[in-house]
Parts: C-alpha cells; structure tokens; sequence
C-alpha cells in the first residue's frame, strides 16, 4: 500500500473511496461556475483528443495576497482546474482531484491576463495524471505543478 502522501492505482481503497462521490454540477464552481458570482468564470478549452486544456483569465484584483500580487491559492485553484478538465475529458466522466502539487516561479501581478496549460502524462483505468503551468502574456512561468485525477460516480 502507498504512503498516505502518495495516491496510485495500488491504493484501491482510496482510489475507491474517492471515486464513489456523488457528483452534481449545479454551475456554481469557484472557477468555472457562471453562476458562481464570486467565482472566475472560467471556460476551459479543451483539445479535441482530450488530452490538453487551456484557460486564459484575469482573475480580478480582489483575488490578490500582497498589494498588486495574486494570491498563491488562486493560482493553485487554476492549475488544479485545469488539471481536472484534464481528466474529466480523458474518462468522458466527472472527475476530481486526488493529489496535486505545485511549484511556485514567479509572482503574477493583479490585472494581467494569464494562460494555463494543462496535459495528461499518464492514463489508467482509474487515475489521470497531468502537469500544467501558469504563464504571463509575455511568458514568463508563474507556476507550475502537477496532479492525479480520479473518475467519480456510481457504479463505476
């Protein structure tokens, strides 16, 4: 069995634990939600094959730590965003994150548009795993990171 810092398919009880959520999307998402009013607003674009996502936002000044810098938990909220879709469009399912973590570059000043890529590194029949970044316009590397997805539902 796996450390408890560490998920893989060679976890089945935790894998299992996490798969049998009970997902509803009821478009309130803190990122992608339209009717999440506090939220970003995201709208995640998808490669056709499933195996990329990009966002581009500006998330608002009122999301910033120190004065005129983004908060760091915005921009994991991003990569993890961004790394779910990942897995979302790879299982054609919901999906939800089970691991993620991130490396921090550079600070994102407030008001500057942002691009975040994600892509799968890895597929199987329970996990998705995938890396992303966070860069300027200009493209200077914000942060980057990397996650583990596993498909939720019933019955699965």
């Amino acid at each position: 069995m796996s450390s408890p810092s560490t998920l893989n398919d060679n976890d089945p009880l935790r894998v299992n634990r996490m798969s049998q959520m009970e997902i509803e999307n009821n478009n309130r998402c803190f990122v992608c939600g339209t009717q999440n009013p506090f939220g970003l607003q995201v709208s995640p674009v998808i490669a056709p094959d499933g195996m990329s996502v990009q966002i581009v936002c500006t998330p608002p000044d009122h999301f910033q730590g120190w004065a005129k810098v983004m908060h760091g938990g915005i921009l994991s909220t991003l990569l993890d965003e961004a790394i779910t879709y990942v897995g979302i469009a790879s299982f054609d399912s919901p999906a939800v994150t089970a691991q993620l973590e991130i490396r921090f570059k550079s600070p994102a000043p407030t008001g500057e548009k942002l691009i975040i890529n994600a892509k799968r590194v890895k597929i199987t029949r329970r996990l998705i795993e995938a890396t992303a970044d966070i860069r300027l316009e200009d493209g200077t590397l914000v942060a980057d990171g990397s996650g583990k997805v596993v498909k939720v539902g019933k019955g699965l």
